[in-house]
């Protein structure tokens, strides 16, 4: 499996390519400056993408072209957006374009290594400093298939269930939520992949927001 790295800071571009060695994926690392240098290693028929890290703020064009590009071309592919801005109206349109992912560089809450794990397990790692922002928007951003979802009996939810969906109301990370939790954070996980799928939801924010919605947090 292949990883690209969209990023026009060398240094900034290092960092990403030494978390992505920490994480636990296996892959060949390929590094891009521009969109356009981006858009061309797509075109290439031995390129197997399976993630794509990309910053919004690029020297050619807008990382959210990227996206859609890549999201177009590779709908299986997990984007992560790795940006220095935590502006609400960006996030929203990242995750739009096909991004499932969104942190923040420096953010101290979660490790940029950390957020690759979450992605490669079937999560959706998001910026705690963001969570309040898409908990506000994320109906909106779901579409009409969430909002007019009929209210889910509190009763299916269970115990653990529902104490992470309190984790998340608190803004917490997974491996936060474990420890507060007593678990540990694959076991969190799997409550979380529970809890998504019982909601219809793709995210503990948005499992959050849905959850307010109808009554059971």
């Amino acid at each position: 499996m292949d990883t690209l790295i969209v990023e026009d800071d060398a240094f900034f571009r290092g960092v990403l390519s030494s978390a992505v060695r920490k994480s636990r994926i296996e892959c060949t690392v390929h590094e891009t400056a521009t969109g356009k240098e981006a858009l061309e290693l797509l075109s290439r028929p031995e390129i197997e993408l399976g993630v794509v890290l990309v910053d919004l703020t690029l020297p050619d064009m807008n990382g959210l072209e990227v996206i859609r590009r890549v999201h177009a071309n590779y709908p299986s592919v997990r984007i992560l957006v790795v940006s220095a801005s935590a502006d609400e109206e960006r996030l929203l349109s990242a995750l739009r374009e096909g991004a499932i992912g969104y942190v923040v560089k420096g953010d101290a809450h979660i490790t940029i290594d950390r957020a690759i794990d979450q992605l490669i397990d079937g999560l959706y790692p998001i910026s705690p400093q963001l969570a309040s922002y898409l908990v506000k928007r994320v109906s909106t951003a779901s579409g009409p298939d969430e909002s007019n979802a009929g209210p889910m009996e509190a009763g299916v939810l269970t115990t653990r269930e529902r104490e992470l969906l309190e984790q998340f109301a608190c803004g917490h990370t997974y491996a936060k939520a474990a420890e507060i939790m007593g678990i540990s954070v694959a076991t969190a996980q799997t409550h979380a992949r529970n809890l998504y799928r019982k909601l219809g939801v793709h995210s503990g924010l948005q499992a959050l927001s849905k959850a307010r919605a109808q009554g059971l947090v």
